[in-house]
């Protein structure tokens, strides 16, 4: 048990010092603001205040633990033990900075509280935030601060247990467009076939003809092959499905089609299925909670599980929406655009709302390789993706966290000719992710 002295418990001391020292670390902390405790000789002291003391480990806060404002800081960045470092302290500190202040601004994401230039989503964009512009985005840096204060301890008490949780990994797969033919509807439908004429992709229609009739399988059917794979690697896997209207960015199965409600039955089976809630309904909470309640009275359960379709997501509001409607666990926190660790951290961890001062019970998911940022956004062809997505692989296995990856599953049709060799990009990532043999 570690004691924390500080002068004033506040909310956000509890929260971020919980977050590092038990949920990271794997060891156990309790608060107090009694001096007396310096006198026990017995206790496993963290010092959180600028009180001078004689025993213990003293990290000297900044204020922003203390503060229940949101407004802009003062960064400056510097490097200890070659770790991209701020909120630095002066003094008789054992850490020339506060890795508890440092830690709550990057995981409670309070940048994206302040103004910013958004993207033409109206999303964060990666540029904007710190970690980008200081080039450390691709950093578990919460979990590198969290093992200097952990070394720190050790050095005055040897003594102390820390059992953190082994690596994992987590599949996810994102379906937002389950058939690339099927079920689409008769406007659609048509609308396909004239493009398939007026394109001169006579192939393409007669393609589109025989799944339509059911004489071939729809080349988005790759739910067997997934299944397959899974059951083969024994892989844990979360599937988000799009259950909403037409729309622009909005382009599934209708979700009142036989054929959607039927697989997502199906997947069910080998794997748990959530919301995947749509590009319209940040615009509308009717519309989540339609969605919402759809896909969980197509389950038969309540749907707890959600990431954003386009990552759609804006602090507070996002997840206060969730929440309203029954959500508990949300895996949006990544970007769109670049690998790596939005939040800074390699480990799930609760929401904590920054305009009501409050932890919420929500648990944050985080990942760190979307396929998608490489091929699309990063340009990146398949034969050089392998080192990129291997990197994040390891800087999570460095400090025992959670890694998660983000598929899209018509990638694993291979239809279009960027899609070619991403399958076996997938499995290659498992392999590796779970220590197997690449050859599988």
């Amino acid at each position: 048990m570690i004691t924390v002295f500080t002068e004033k418990i506040t909310p956000r001391i509890k929260y971020i010092f919980s977050l590092i020292l038990v949920d990271v670390l794997g060891t156990k902390v309790t608060f107090t603001q009694d001096e007396s405790i310096f006198e026990d000789t017995t206790a496993t002291i963290l010092n959180y205040s600028k009180r001078r003391v004689n025993r213990g480990v003293t990290i000297i806060p900044s204020d922003l633990l203390f503060e229940s404002d949101i407004f802009e800081q003062e960064i400056y960045m510097e490097k200890h033990e070659g770790v991209p470092v701020f909120f630095n302290t002066q003094g008789n500190s054992s850490l020339p900075f506060d890795p508890f202040a440092t830690s709550f601004y990057t995981v409670t994401r309070y940048e994206e509280y302040l103004p910013y230039i958004p993207d033409e989503h109206g999303r964060f964009p990666p540029s904007e935030s710190l970690a980008y512009k200081e080039g450390f985005l691709d950093k578990p840096i919460v979990n590198l601060w969290a093992r200097m204060v952990k070394n720190k301890m050790l050095s005055v008490y040897p003594e102390i247990e820390f059992a953190p949780k082994p690596f994992s990994y987590l599949s996810t797969i994102d379906i937002d467009n389950l058939y690339a033919y099927r079920s689409k509807g008769g406007f659609r439908t048509i609308g396909g076939f004239l493009k398939d004429f007026s394109s001169l992709s006579f192939r393409n229609a007669w393609h589109r003809l025989l799944t339509i009739l059911s004489i071939v399988k729809d080349p988005y059917d790759t739910m067997d092959y997934q299944a397959e794979l899974q059951e083969k690697l024994g892989f844990d896997c979360q599937y988000f499905m799009l259950f909403s209207s037409f729309g622009q960015f909005d382009r599934n199965v209708p979700f009142y089609s036989h054929s959607m409600h039927s697989a997502v039955k199906g997947i069910n089976d080998f794997a748990p299925v959530g919301i995947h809630p749509s590009y319209k309904s940040n615009q509308s909470e009717a519309t989540l909670e339609k969605e919402i309640k759809g896909l969980a009275k197509v389950l038969n359960v309540p749907v707890a599980k959600s990431r954003q379709h386009f990552l759609m997501l804006r602090f507070p509001s996002t997840y206060r929406n969730l929440m309203k409607l029954g959500i508990t666990e949300d895996y949006s926190m990544g970007y769109a655009s670049e690998l790596g660790f939005r939040a800074g951290i390699a480990h799930p961890f609760d929401f904590y709302d920054l305009e009501m001062e409050v932890k919420r019970p929500l648990k944050i998911f985080p990942f760190q390789v979307m396929e998608g940022a490489l091929m699309y956004h990063k340009k990146t062809p398949v034969s050089k993706a392998w080192p990129l997505i291997k990197s994040q692989i390891d800087a999570v296995k460095e400090v025992d966290g959670q890694f998660v990856s983000v598929w899209h599953h018509r990638i694993f049709s291979e239809e279009e000719p960027e899609w070619k060799g991403w399958t076996g990009l997938y499995q290659k990532m498992i392999s590796y992710a779970l220590d197997q043999d690449s050859t599988v």
